[in-house]
């Protein structure tokens, strides 16, 4: 049984379906010095269907605090952060061997390429708050782990 629900998620969660989600948000995001790390936090957020009412009403003038508040959003939050953290790293690769997008030294995420992804159509909602989420993510990198208690990737 466990081997199903492990392959149940592989099919749900794989490279191809998700890559669109992380160049969205990097789509929209301002560049600065490490935001490649932000790439850690999409998937917890915008794939969990518990909080995606709570993610859908984030405008410009939505603060971090208003995510890591939210008890319904921070609830299994680290779980879900460890669980993503190889597939994002998979997705990560997958759009620089496809020239999606570049990543300089700094560990700065620029898109490069303004094709338009095929996205799952499962992965609508997601994919439309992916491209808002980077409204929330104004504070450095390091002040953005910290508010969410990550302590290290």
């Amino acid at each position: 049984m466990s081997r199903l629900v492990d392959n149940i998620f592989t099919l749900q969660n794989n490279v191809f379906a998700l890559t669109p989600l992380l160049i969205s948000f990097y789509k929209n995001l301002q560049s600065r010095e490490k935001d490649m790390l932000l790439a850690y936090f999409v998937f917890p957020l915008v794939l969990n269907q518990d909080c995606i009412e709570n993610i859908k009403q984030l405008n410009r003038h939505s603060q971090l605090s208003r995510i890591t508040r939210d008890k319904d959003i921070m609830a299994g939050f680290e779980e879900r952060f460890e669980s993503y953290k190889d597939i994002t790293n998979r997705c990560l690769q997958y759009a620089l061997d496809c020239g999606y997008i570049e990543i300089d030294k700094n560990l700065t995420v620029r898109v490069i390429s303004n094709e338009q992804l095929f996205t799952d159509p499962i992965l609508t909602n997601s994919f439309k708050l992916s491209s808002i989420l980077y409204r929330v993510f104004t504070r450095n990198v390091i002040n953005t782990y910290y508010s969410f208690g990550i302590k290290k990737l």
